[in-house]
């Protein structure tokens, strides 16, 4: 009995051995052991930032690349279609007003881009425009 334990216990070590790296420089020696098994996990995750100023609005939101076509609906069936366009990959919707950005949606797989010029659009819109940057955070938030 006390062979077979210790022909276990030998495998066992020999197997753990074989896992190890070990790097050696000068006087430093450096060991890294992996576990025989490993699991990766992952984890959805979704971050949202919001500034309100008195003269400015910007939303900055970053999460999962699988939410991109959630954030994406909502955002054509809130905002004027007529202003969205593509470039490198994003999805704009931009308002001008006088030569000057009123308002932007910049939409990158994982990621939002908002700004709002508060001085340029009136308080309805913003109003609109800020229920809108609520519902994004909400929809982020749901798993």
């Amino acid at each position: 009995m006390k062979f077979i334990l210790f022909l276990t216990l030998l495998i066992w070590g020999t197997l753990a051995h074989a896992q190890t790296a070990t790097a050696t420089t000068g006087n430093t020696t450096a060991v890294a052991k992996a576990p025989s098994t490993q699991t990766k996990t992952t984890r959805s995750s979704s971050s949202v930032s919001i500034s309100n100023s008195d003269d400015s609005y910007s939303l900055l939101a970053n999460f999962d690349a699988s939410k991109s076509k959630k954030i994406e609906k909502l955002l054509s069936d809130n905002l004027d279609n007529t202003m969205e366009s593509t470039k490198n990959g994003s999805k704009i919707w931009k308002k001008d007003n006088d030569g000057q950005t009123a308002y932007s949606f910049v939409l990158k797989e994982g990621k939002l881009r908002v700004n709002i010029d508060k001085e340029l659009i009136s308080n309805e819109t913003f109003e609109k425009l800020k229920a809108l940057g609520d519902k994004i955070s909400e929809t982020l938030s749901k798993n």
